[in-house]
C-alpha cells in the first residue's frame, strides 16, 4: 500500500515527478524575461511550483489542484 505522506521533489530529480508544469515567460506585461524554476512540491492533491524571473527578479508561486 502506498504511503500518502507529502512528497518533495528536488530540482534535479524531474523524472520522479508525477506532473509537468511548463511556464517559460514572465507574466508581468512590461517584462519579457524568462522564468527559472526555484522549487517544486507535490502534496496531497496539490502541485506547487515556485518560479523567478531572471530579468525583473519577481518570484511567483503557482499552485495546481489535481
Amino acid at each position: 500500500m502506498e504511503n500518502n505522506k507529502d512528497k518533495k521533489s528536488s530540482l534535479s530529480s524531474s523524472e520522479s515527478r508525477q506532473y509537468k508544469i511548463n511556464i517559460s515567460g514572465c507574466i508581468v506585461k512590461s517584462c519579457d524575461g524568462k522564468l527559472i524554476e526555484r522549487s517544486y512540491y507535490e502534496r496531497n492533491n496539490w502541485v506547487t511550483v515556485e518560479v523567478q524571473c531572471e530579468k525583473c527578479n519577481k518570484l511567483f508561486t503557482v499552485k495546481v489542484e489535481y
